[in-house]
């Protein structure tokens, strides 16, 4: 019912609390720390004399040059300015101090819901923050996945030759009248030369060759994701709920604007994402859990990012949004945005870690009677659907 009290870590040499200081820490939701701070007068007293020097290198008064008016009239003059900004710099050590020593690790800002102060006490602080979840990675080398077939079978040939045909079909007169009948055309050299090949064989040979880029494509999507699907049946844990908030409103951001470039119309936009809230909620937290076991993982195997991978992925950015290398640079500095770069390249680094570590087999191949290559070698007839335009 009530939270349990954390016990700190033993604080290692350099990082034991300020003078003064107290910290008490309660475990109140999964993923969620709430503290009680206390800097006392001994922690506060440096913190006062660093922001009144300051203000006093800062201060233009009337009679004195910059910086050369006294103490005491800079602390009478700027005293209330003086107090806040010691309270606030007293308030960002204590929670960065009590992060470190205790080994919070943070994934979010402190937030304040109390701060009192006294002459005689100090300053007392009530605060929440969200946390990195605690967990153990295990596992996760040698993962047993089946490589999907590369093969295109007869089955498949034949339904792309099907659609093929199906977006050549045209609404052809039928007699003096206004009806008109839908004519799909033949699978011979006739369609293939329509759609400039030499010939229905090698349509064929095209056909198969782009079914098996997809193939290819789809296998390494395939292995990522079973492998993603491994990772978290063998690791449950709870992770910080703003953090999937934060996620499931970038996916819905994409989805809508996928939705527009499809072309469902503005006003529908946001209706038809209210039907994907929880589909959509659901893969932003197996997205964050995911991450979670990804950075462990690349920590434990020591995966890093080089210099040289930042000035690529720099370049490729680069050249995909047409856009000068440093113009792109300069948006990343301005933003804040190398840290998620560099994520971004260590989880890529660490999932093709593992799938080289994984045993990967082949999955059997499906049974196939007729070669694709003779698909449509006999030639069909023209098919009729008569039907009113």
């Amino acid at each position: 019912m009530f939270g349990k009290a954390a016990r700190p870590a033993p604080p290692t040499p350099g990082s034991a609390p300020s003078k003064g200081n107290r910290t008490s820490i309660t475990e109140t939701a999964p993923c969620q720390k709430s503290l009680k701070l206390h800097v006392g007068q001994e922690g506060l007293a440096p913190i006062r004399a660093s922001v009144l020097a300051e203000f006093q290198r800062q201060a233009i008064l009337p009679g004195f040059r910059k910086g050369k008016a006294p103490v005491d009239l800079i602390e009478k003059q700027y005293a209330q300015n003086i107090h806040e900004e010691t309270l606030s710099r007293a308030t960002k050590q204590a929670c960065e101090e009590a992060a470190k020593t205790y080994e919070l690790k943070p994934v979010g800002p402190f937030e304040i819901s109390a701060a009192n102060f006294s002459e005689t006490d100090g300053l007392m602080l009530e605060a929440r923050v969200e946390v990195e979840p605690a967990f153990t990675v295990v596992d996760y080398k040698g993962i047993l996945l089946k490589r999907p077939s590369l093969t295109v079978t007869t089955e498949e040939m034949k339904k792309a030759l099907a659609d093929l045909q199906e977006s050549m079909t045209q609404l052809v007169p039928v007699g003096e009248g206004t009806e008109k009948e839908r004519r799909v055309p033949a699978l011979d050299d006739g369609l293939a030369k329509d759609v400039g090949f030499e010939n229905l064989e090698k349509l064929n040979v095209h056909v198969e060759a782009k079914l098996r880029e997809q193939k290819q494509a789809a296998q390494t999507e395939a292995l990522e994701s079973d492998l993603c699907d491994v990772l978290l049946q063998r690791h449950a844990f709870e992770v910080p709920p703003r953090l999937v908030v934060k996620q499931s409103e970038r996916l819905t951001r994409d989805f809508k604007a996928r939705l527009l470039l499809s072309g469902i119309a503005e006003e529908k936009v946001e209706e038809e994402a209210k039907k994907f809230t929880d589909q959509l909620r659901t893969s932003a937290e197996r997205q964050v859990k995911l991450a979670f076991i990804l950075d462990r993982i690349a920590t434990k195997e020591s995966v890093t990012v080089t210099q040289d991978e930042l000035v690529k992925r720099l370049w490729d950015l680069s050249q995909r949004w047409k856009k000068d290398p440093a113009e792109v640079r300069k948006m990343f500095d301005a933003q804040g945005l190398w840290p998620s770069v560099i994520s971004n390249i260590r989880q890529e680094k660490t999932m093709a870690w593992l799938l080289a570590a994984a045993v990967i087999e082949e999955a059997s191949i499906p049974a196939d009677p007729q070669p694709t290559s003779a698909i449509g070698q006999q030639g069909q007839r023209s098919q009729h659907i008569t039907g009113k335009k």
